[in-house]
Formats: C-alpha cells, structure tokens, sequence
C-alpha cells in the first residue's frame, strides 16, 4: 500500500474492491480537524463515481475526477470534544473512522531538539503519568531511515521517496503514544488544553540533524541570487551547504552506491532527508491542504556552525516563513520557534557563532509578522547538545501562543533591549516588556554582559534598565554573548532576557 495514505485506525467495509477508496495522508481515527475553518476531505477512488460523506449530522457528495481523486467540503465548525465519526461511501465500498474532534491543530518540525522524545525529558515520570489527556491526540510522523552515522540497507530504499518518508497514525494522549512523541511539542499541547479546554491536535514531523534549507520549498528562493545557489547544482557538490550534511549523506548513502544499487535521485542528486527541499515534498507540501492553527519550530544547530551559514539562514528562514505561509493560504499563520539553547565548545561542539544565531533569532520577531520566540539559553546544558528540560521550552511556546494568537492575558516573553545610550561613563539599557521590575533568575548579581567583545563586565539592575560602568567610548553592548550562558536577566515573571547585541548611542 502506498504510504501518502494512511489508513490504520480506518474501518473498510466493502463488497467490491476497497482498495479503490481512499482518504489521504493524516486522515484517521482519533484525529482533531481544525476549527472555525473550512473542513476538506479527499482521497482517491474510481474515476467517476460519486463519493458520499457523513459527518456528524452532515452530508456532503462530490464525485472522483478522470485522476481518480476526489475531494469534499464541510463549513467550518466550532471546537467540539465530543468524538464524531466519519463515513465515506462509494458503491458499496465505504469507509468509517471513529472519535474526531474538532479543534486546533499545530504542526511541530525541525531537527533532534523537536524530536526529542517524552520519556527523554528530565521530568519524564512525572509528565508520563499526567498524559492521559483525552483532548490532546497525537499524530507522530515517524522517519523510515535513520539520519545518524549509520549505512543504509536495501531495505531503506524505498523510504528516499519524498512520498514513503514518514509513517503515522493519531492516538489519544496516553503514556504509550506521549513516551516517543516529541517532548517540546507534547508540554506546548497539554499547556494549550487545559488553558483553552478545546481539542488539540499535534502532527510532529522533526527530523534530528536535518538543515533549515531541508524545508524550504526550492522554487520559493527564485529571484533571490543568493539563495538560489542552494538550489542550483547536485547538492553534495554544493559549496554553500554545511559539509557536515553532506558527510552525513555520503556516511548513510555510499555503502549502497559501491554495491551498485540505483538509488532515486533528481536534478539537486540523490535523494535524501539533508537534500535542499526534501523535508519540505516529504512533511509539508502533504499538509497544506490540511487547515491548521500554526506551526511550532525547534532548529538551527545545523544552520549555525559558521557566519556564513548564519546570514544564510536569517534569509532563508524568512523565506521558509513566508512561503508555508502562502502554500497554507493563510498569510497570518501562527509561526513560533525555539531560539538557540547554550553548549560549551569546550565539549567539542563547534558551537563559536551560536550567540549570533541568537540574536539573529531575535531580531527576526521583529520582521516577520505573527512570529514568536522562546528562549532557551537558560535550560541549556554545557556539555550536551540535546537539553533535557524541555518542559520549560514547550510551555514557554504555548505562552507564546497564548498570547499572540488565543489573546489571553499572559506574559510571553522575557524584557526586550529597547536602546543603549552612553551618559556620563555609564551606558543604560533601557528594556520593554519587564512585567513589573527587572530582576535576577537566580536571585544573584546580575551577570552576561559585556562591551565590545570584551569578557564580562559588572552590571547594576536600575528600574526598569540595566546600568554599566564604562571608561572612554563604547560601540556594542553584548547580553548572554557566548556559547554556553549563565546571564540571569529576567522580567518581574521570571521569564528570561534573550541574547542580545546593541550599538551604543
């Protein structure tokens, strides 16, 4: 069977052949359609016979196309919890899936910090036994080959088809399904149902390693010079890409190209999840027909390993932003990620340009309507890439949302650097967003800051601004700017200051 449907948790009765009806990929039992907006079905059947629906008290009829597709509208639908079933007729083939609900439904992607799963996490026992959630379900797009140090198999093969990539099915929150599902995404849904007390669906697509270019829809950079050339030539040949995505490719893929085995590929070389576009044919480009709320987004690492590939990214995240934005038909579609968290290069990561990523992430809320961001910098760990506390990143999305998108009365984000300006020897930074009074996180002297470069530097909280001692002139105040930080800025919620570099006026 053809892995672009799924059809597990979906009842087929029929007195013909049933393979010839079919709901698309992410239709199944258990699942949350989106609210307040149009609802669409479709799949596949016989060319020209008519296709029946029932949905709840609702029916609708379309009829399959000469490509053999078909596809059916319902209105849009206030939030419900109360599961409903689904019935598709076609002859005497039909089709039932069981326990729908409507609701919001987020779209989780990125690399190993999104994917990081459930039973991973530092406070695992304790959210594992709070994960019956009837509300929440679950839609865990599972990668069919592998994207660490390992050689792919023959059995791999078909799984380098964009179509064949992933393979899922809807549960209802529960220990089993929350253990693998993906920690960041698992604590921003529970967040989101008990603030709200609607249904929340989560379709989690991350990959671990995968580079932002991955996601990008490869005719959205035309026009852009620059980032064209990420999209011009075979890609392990391509001298703008990170060649640790390209190592990774040739370690996963050479042992079946020494055996001779023929592998798919097209113009940009051999398919593969690090290709420029992959991700975004295998995870996206199915869903866009599929009304969502808005996405949720954990990545950079493999964007962030020289200044280079740091500009790259500013602009091609914009790009990414944008044209998901515009395939979902929803220009305003809620787009929040998790900055940068800290690491050492002291335990070999190269992580010397992860204070610009940071702060590039923070300058991009500011162009890129209905975007949002969580800092992470403060539950980062020194020697390992992958935190474990991610309940703190995940609720610190869905305050994010919580405020941005379902309007609530919530603080979401840590104080905000407004300006710098240099007065009699001092420079005071002046911050938004302080909820009441600046403060320290941990209660100590103030620390992370520094000028010009410069190792840190004694700061005084003041009010709402943060006062430093200077001798002579200064160009740049710097706030958490190294890789691994413990500055311990927050606002009067305890909500922490993100990586920041100002001019000095």
């Amino acid at each position: 069977m053809n892995k672009f449907f799924i059809t597990i948790g979906l009842l087929a009765v029929s007195l013909g052949a049933s393979a010839q009806l079919q709901l698309d990929r992410f239709f199944g039992s258990g699942m949350v359609l989106q609210r307040e907006m149009p609802i669409r079905f479709s799949g596949t059947g016989t060319p020209g016979r008519a296709i029946v629906l029932y949905f709840g008290s609702k029916e609708v009829s379309t009829q399959v196309d000469a490509r053999g597709r078909w596809q059916a509208y319902l209105p849009p639908a206030p939030a419900n919890a109360a599961g409903q079933q689904l019935i598709v007729r076609m002859d005497t083939c039909r089709l039932v899936l069981h326990d729908i609900l409507i609701g919001d439904i987020w779209v989780c992607a990125g690399q190993s910090n999104m994917e990081f799963m459930l039973k991973s996490d530092q406070n695992a026992a304790e959210a594992l036994q709070q994960a019956g959630i009837p509300m929440l379900r679950l839609l865990n797009e599972v990668k069919q080959t592998s994207t660490y140090n390992s050689s792919y198999q023959l059995k791999d093969i078909a799984a380098l088809y964009p179509e064949n990539y992933y393979n899922g099915q809807w549960k209802v929150s529960d220990k089993d399904a929350a253990m693998g599902f993906s920690a960041v995404a698992f604590y921003f849904g529970k967040a989101l149902v008990q603030q709200l007390k609607v249904p929340v669906g989560l379709i989690h697509v991350a990959v671990g390693g995968s580079p932002t270019e991955a996601w990008v829809r490869p005719a959205s950079v035309q026009g852009d010079t620059a980032l064209q050339k990420i999209f011009d030539s075979d890609w392990w040949n391509n001298l703008v890409l990170e060649p640790w995505c390209i190592q990774r490719g040739h370690e996963n893929l050479d042992s079946l190209l020494k055996q001779g085995v023929v592998l798919p590929k097209d113009s940009l070389g051999y398919q593969h999840p690090f290709k420029p576009g992959f991700l975004y044919q295998a995870a996206i480009a199915p869903l866009t027909d599929f009304a969502i709320k808005g996405v949720i987004w954990y990545q950079g690492e493999s964007n962030a390993l020289s200044a280079d590939r740091v500009t790259q990214h500013e602009a091609l995240f914009k790009v990414l932003v944008t044209d998901w934005r515009r395939q979902w038909h929803q220009p305003a579609l809620p787009f929040y990620y998790c900055q940068l968290s800290s690491i050492s290069t002291e335990s070999g990561y190269h992580s010397e340009y992860w204070p610009v990523f940071r702060d590039s992430q923070r300058r991009l809320t500011d162009s890129l309507p209905h975007t949002g961001m969580a800092v992470t910098s403060d539950v980062g760990d020194r020697t390992n890439v992958h935190p474990r506390d991610k309940r703190t990143v995940g609720e610190r999305l869905a305050l994010v949302a919580l405020k941005d998108t379902y309007h609530q009365q919530v603080a979401s984000t840590g104080p905000k650097p407004v300006k710098a300006v240099l007065r009699r020897q001092k420079v005071v930074v002046t911050f938004s967003d302080v909820e009441g009074k600046l403060k320290t996180a941990d209660g100590k002297p103030l620390r992370g800051f520094s000028l010009d470069n410069g190792g840190p530097v004694p700061a005084i909280i003041r009010g709402n601004t943060v006062v430093i001692g200077v001798n002579g002139k200064v160009q740049i105040l710097q706030y958490g700017w190294s890789p691994y930080t413990d500055a311990n800025l927050c606002n009067g919620v305890g909500l922490p200051a993100s990586t920041f570099a100002l001019p000095v006026q």
